[in-house]
């Protein structure tokens, strides 16, 4: 007796049959590859969404909390104490001495030698006091030498 053409090597769903991969190692092999190529795929990307929310929770709950504790710190803090108003000042004159120094004697370069009065590259040129007071000159209110600095640091 002749097979029938609907056997299931013949059909369309013989992939479906175990047997189909069991004859033909290679087959099986790339076939159980690509399931867990697929399957690590899917499941890593779910988990960096999964990880990723919750990375974001935290940084939320741990802004609320800065921000709670900085409403608390600022109802708590003395307007105008006295002796915190001349130590502020005291720091800010000492700035100003310092940066007026480094202007005068060491302008661009990475560091004042304050008894030789001379400017040292010891960061390969990159006018490190120079980015390093940035900030600090802004924080401290002292705008046109901050002004002057930012100016120096976009010409270079």
């Amino acid at each position: 007796m002749a097979r029938s053409r609907s056997s299931s090597s013949s059909s369309k769903f013989r992939y479906c049959n175990p047997s189909y991969y069991l004859k033909r190692p290679k087959r099986l092999a790339l076939l159980l590859i690509v399931f867990v190529s697929a399957t690590f795929f899917v499941w890593d990307r779910q988990t960096l969404v999964r990880e990723h929310e919750v990375e974001v929770s935290k940084l939320t709950d741990e802004v609320h909390r800065l921000r709670d504790m900085l409403e608390e710190f600022k109802s708590k803090a003395v307007p105008n104490d006295p002796v915190e108003m001349h130590r502020r000042e005291k720091v800010k004159e000492a700035m100003v001495h310092a940066w007026s120094s480094y202007e005068r004697y060491a302008w661009g370069n990475d560091e004042l030698q304050p008894q030789s009065k001379d400017g040292v590259n010891s960061f390969g040129g990159l006018g490190a006091t120079l980015i390093d007071s940035l900030d600090t000159l802004y924080i401290m209110g002292l705008d046109e030498q901050f002004q002057r600095a930012r100016e120096r640091k976009n010409r270079t």
